[in-house]
Order: structure tokens, then sequence, then C-alpha cells
């Protein structure tokens, strides 16, 4: 009686605690990746679905009992060659019993190991036969398989800005998120989302729903209502958002796709909304999809012509409600997937979209019409120490593709070059490829190499990255080119203490006006950042940043420069605690050598800064879980420019020096 009372407590007790570690892991573990993969950014951007990405990679991780090279290779900072050393121990010794056996494949990288174990799972054991539960109640056992999840979120500026002061926002301050989300024992989900930007006037201004099923016999996947596809390296079609050159040199070249999944972000762009299916035939993926969504757009009165698609999501004033979902896109297709032996997949694709209103053609976005057709194929092979993959697509006009190789040399060093050609005509509005201008696969050409080497004192990451635009774009009204190359070390000299050394170096053309007239001019960006991370204790964290940024541009006699001082403090003195704190030190020239920065923040939300000019930023992050179910967390940030009389223009304009704001989160899991 009392064994079986132990193993009772033990039952409940588990997961509680297991819950608690999982949520903090969580945390702590998306912040430290997506600041090693992510882009340098160049302009203010809200990353938060990448966040999100890896949040979802946690709660539903890669079981190494069941995958392949493919599928381990969406874990972040997992490469080709540590995929098959998986792999191939598992064909040789059968099924890990846990995760911590991993240390037993000779070969895989130890660090590697810990950056991994969140990601990843044995699933349940299949050669265990469980016992009958009786006298269970259909409501028990119901209940017993679901899990709910509950995020809702408010964010409020403390000043008042410009369009609330001069009427324009038809709405109230707060920014206000909520998310809902119910599975039943991992084959079914419903999802249901609701958002407002700050200014807008309903709560509901965005809203998303969906249900979904996953690997239920025979079907694969099944969406109704919102949902994102993603095909090949995104050269025709992908979510809204992806990984593109960071400071890991290998991972974000080779896009990892998920054939179909549920919408659950906030982003108002590029998602479907219909239905999607997808059954599994031997080794085949047979899948059929269909979409009617409407999208902002700003329509000409006369022609009915699209002039432009805003992608700001934003509905506050009368001129950016006047666009809300004033154009409307169906969208159907068909795609094949294979996969044989664990070392080939390849995939082809069709699919037709039909707009409701013809795009007005310029000279520099050559779009006209309203239907477009995409063919596409894609392939990824494997064999010994080398993966070669691409996508070459066709659009009715014109063909574009990229095409890749990575290798290894011994156990510690691997290589990987790309080569992308994206003509001028291949105009693709679901993509979302690798790049050098966010994701969009057109009018470019481009080199990348780049080198990840895990040498006895650290690891280096180089790459080098030469590309040009034949035809003229929205910022240069001529043919432009440009290369950069950035160089990133990580090493631990101690246990406790982390260094890391980035250098960044870009190389572009910018349009200029020279003697009244518009010319290109070379414009050179250099940026050198150090940070040390030491951990007094295992509560304790510290982390400081000293980062430089020079930019000339020599034809202009134009020299700017700044820097960029922080240290972030991480206490967690308790499995269910942590507070956060940074402080931020900064001076620029002006803009052209604002610090990109990329900050802590609630759950779910990722964004990064550019500060320019003079001053303070600091913030305060309190997370707090205080039954296993339940955490509470809250942001306070402020950033303050004394040599200022207002912050920002327009209806965004502060009239004053400071800039605070106040955000407050509730997750529920159950």
């Amino acid at each position: 009686m009392k064994t079986s009372y132990k193993i009772f407590i033990i039952l409940i007790l588990f997961p509680i605690y297991f819950s608690v570690a999982q949520t903090d892991s969580l945390y702590l573990k998306a912040e430290e990746v997506l600041e090693n993969i992510l882009q340098e950014p160049t302009k203010e951007v809200d990353n938060s679905n990448l966040y999100e990405l890896l949040e979802q990679l946690i709660q539903n991780p890669v079981n190494i009992n069941r995958s392949e090279i493919a599928d381990l290779q969406q874990i972040p900072e997992m490469d080709f060659k540590s995929a098959k050393l998986i792999v191939d121990y598992r064909k040789k010794y059968g099924d890990f019993f846990s995760v911590e056996e991993l240390h037993a494949v000779r070969g895989l990288n130890k660090d590697l190991i810990k950056q991994i174990v969140p990601f990843v799972t044995v699933g349940k054991p299949t050669d265990v036969v469980q016992p009958e539960i009786k006298d269970e109640s259909t409501i028990e056992l119901l209940l017993s398989k679901t899990k709910f999840k509950l995020r809702s979120r408010v964010s409020n500026d403390l000043q008042t800005r410009n369009g609330f002061i001069e009427n324009k926002f038809t709405g109230t301050k707060p920014k206000i998120y909520n998310r809902l989300l119910l599975q039943y024992d991992s084959h079914f989900q419903i999802g249901f989302l609701a958002e407002k930007d700050a200014g807008e006037s309903a709560f509901d201004e965005f809203k998303s729903l969906h249900f979904a099923v996953r690997d239920l016999g025979p079907l694969y996947r099944f969406i109704i209502g919102d949902y994102i596809a993603e095909f090949g390296q995104g050269l025709v079609l992908w979510s809204p958002y992806g990984f593109l050159k960071g400071a890991d040199a290998i991972y974000p070249v080779k896009k990892k796709d998920r054939v179909f999944k549920p919408y659950t972000s906030a982003t108002e762009t590029s998602f479907l909304r219909g239905v999607a299916a997808t059954v599994k035939v031997n080794d085949f993926l047979i899948s059929g999809f269909f979409s009617k969504n409407n999208f902002d757009a700003s329509i000409d009165s006369v022609t009915g012509n699209i002039l432009s698609t805003p992608e700001t999501g934003f509905h506050r004033t009368q001129s950016e409600i006047r666009k809300k979902n004033a154009a409307e896109e169906k969208l159907w297709g068909a795609r094949i997937d294979y996969q044989y032996g664990g070392f080939l997949k390849s995939g082809l694709l069709y699919y037709q979209s039909k707009y409701s209103n013809n795009f007005l053609p310029s000279k520099i976005f050559d779009i006209k019409g309203r239907e477009f057709n995409y063919t596409s194929f894609y392939y990824d092979l494997f064999f010994n120490n080398v993966n070669i993959f691409g996508e070459i697509a066709y659009n009715g006009t014109s063909v574009a593709s990229i095409n890749s190789l990575q290798f290894f040399i011994g156990r510690n060093f691997s290589l990987i070059t790309s080569v992308r050609s994206y003509p001028r005509n291949y105009v693709s509005f679901h993509g979302f490829a690798f790049g050098e201008r966010s994701g969009v696969p057109t009018n470019e050409f481009g080199i990348y190499t780049g080198i990840k080497w895990r040498t006895p004192i650290g690891v280096l990451n180089f790459y080098y990255d030469q590309f040009r635009f034949p035809f003229a774009t929205f910022s240069n009204p001529q043919p432009s080119n440009g290369d950069e190359s950035l160089l990133y070390f990580v090493s631990k000299p101690f246990n406790k203490l982390e260094t890391r050394i980035r250098y960044k170096y870009e190389n572009k053309d910018i349009n200029s006006i020279i003697d009244n007239k518009k010319q290109l001019v070379k414009r050179l960006r250099q940026l050198i950042r150090f940070e040390l991370i030491y951990y007094p204790t295992r509560k304790l964290r510290l982390k400081g940043r000293f980062e430089y940024n020079d930019y000339r541009v020599a034809q202009l006699n134009e020299q700017e420069n700044g820097y960029l001082f922080f240290q972030d403090v991480r206490f967690s003195p308790t499995q269910n605690f942590n507070l956060y704190a940074r402080i931020i030190f900064f001076r620029t020239d002006s803009f052209n050598s604002a610090i990109y920065e990329y900050e802590n923040d609630l759950t779910g939300v990722l964004t990064n800064l550019a500060l320019f000019g003079e001053g303070v930023r600091w913030y305060l992050i309190l997370r707090y879980t205080p039954l296993y179910f339940l955490t509470l967390s809250a942001k306070y940030s402020e950033t303050f420019k004394p040599k200022e009389k207002s912050l920002s223009s327009g209806i965004n304009k502060i009239n004053g020096n400071l800039d605070n704001r106040f955000s407050f989160q509730i997750d529920v899991r159950l």
C-alpha cells in the first residue's frame, strides 16, 4: 500500500515539476538559439513568429527514434553530419532509451547535445504493454488527453503619441493579444487568435481560427481555417517568416518545410485561409489545398488596379481602414512529396492564384495581371558526408532556382555553398527564399559560402555572400551589387565563462544625389561586437556586450560611427521565478550608424530596436509560476534621450524625450 502511495505521489508531482521546468527551458533556450541564428537586422522588425516556431518545436519535439536526417535538421544548430550520426547509431544499436543516450553517440559534439536536448524526445516505448485502465468514464478519458493553452497579453505605451492627441487613431492605446489552443491526444487541435494593435478600435481587429488533424492513420495532415504551406526552399510557397543570414553560417541556408501547419501567428499577411489535406501512401505524401483570403490593398479609384499591398497590419486611421481587406486572392493547388530510404526527398508542386483586381505594372515592380501559375520541383539528397538540395520554379514567364551543396571534412568541419538565381520578371507572392532582401525571390543573383568549424578552443562560423540586382529595385533606380561577410567565434575558456566575438562587413550600392543627379555610391558598414557571459552560480547569469558600428560613404566624404554597451542580468532564485534586467548606453552620429539590439521580452515576443542618437534604455522582466498551470509575466521598458525634444515622427511622434511601455501576460496550460 505504501509503495502504491509513493508511486501515486510521484505521478502527481512529476508532471507539475516537468511542466514548470519545460516552460523555463522554452523561455531561456529559445532566446539563446534565436540570438545565434537570426539575421543582423537593418530595420526594426517584429520576429515573434520565429520565437513561436521554436516554441512549437519544444512543445512538439522531434522523436529521435522515428525521425530521419531531414527531420532532425529542423532542430536549430543541428547540422547534416550530426543528424546522420544519430540516425546511424539508432540503426546500429536500436532505439534510444532516453535523450541522455545521445552522449553515447561517438563523434556527436557534447555542446551540441546540450543545445538540442529541449527539441528532442524518444517518444513512448513501443514494446511495453500499457496497463489497461478500467472504470474510467468517457469524460475522464477525454479530459486526460486534452491540453488547454491560453495566452493573453496587453501592452501599453505610457506616453501618448500624436495619433491619439490629434484624434487620427480611431481606437484605444493598449495592444491586446489573446490566443487559445485546444489539443487532444496529439492528433487534433482547435485554435483561435484575436489581436488589436495600439490605435485600433476592436479587440479582435485581426482574428484567426483553425481546426487541424495530424498523423491519424493515412491522414498525415488536415486543416480547415487558417494555415501555412511550405514547399522546398521557399521559391513559390512558404510561411510569411523564415530564417535568413545570421551568426550560424550553416543552419539558415537550408529551409526545412513542414508541408501544412495551422496558422497561429498574429502577422496579418501571406497566410492561407481555406482547407488543406495530405495523405500518406507508402513513401508518398499527396496533398491538395484551397484558399480564399482577403488582404490589405491600395486600390486606384478609377482603374480598380492594385497600387500597393501594405503589410503593416495597422488599421488605426481612416486611410488605413479603407485599405483593409480591399482585395481578394483565390488559390488552389496540389503537391506530391516522395521520400526514399532516409536519404532522398523530392517533390513536385503546382498552384494557381487569382486576384480580384489587376496589379498595376511599373518599371520597378513588373507585376501585372490578376492570374498567376507556379510549378516547382525540389530535391534533397544525402550520401556519405554530402547533402545536395535545391529548388527550381517556373512562374509562366521565367525560371528561378537555388541550388546548394553541404559537405563535411572530418567530424568538426562543415562547409556549405549556395547559388541563387531569381530573374527580374520572376514574381512570387507567397515565396520566402534565402537571399539578401528579406526572403524576396526576385531580381537577384548571389553566391553564398559558409563554414562552421568546431575547434578545440571554440566554435568558428564564417560566411561570405556576394550578390547583384541586375535591374532597378525599389531603393535603387539602377542595377546594383554588393558583398558581405561575417565572422563569429564562441569560446569557453573556463567552465562558467563564455566569450563571443563577432565582426560583420557590408559593402553595398546605395542611391544618393550628386550634382543634382541620382547616382549609386558604395556604402561600407562594419560592426564589431564583443560579449562576455558569466555564470557565477546556476541561478545567476551575467552578460555584457560592447558593439561598435562604423559607417562610410567615401564618394560623399561621409563617415559616422556609433557604439552600444549593455549589462544584462538573469536571476532565477527558484524553479518558478525568473528576473531579467538590462541597461543599455548608446551613442551614434545619426540613424545611418544606428545599432540594432534584440532584447528579452514576454514569452512569444521577439523584437529589435534601432538605437541611435544618444541615450539610455533599460528594462525589467519578471516571470512567476505560482501554480504549475499558470505563468504570470510583466515587462517595463524605458528609453531616454536627454538631448531630444521629441521621439519618432508623424502620427507615432512622442512630445518629449521619454518612451516607456508596460506589458503584462498570462499563460495558462492545463
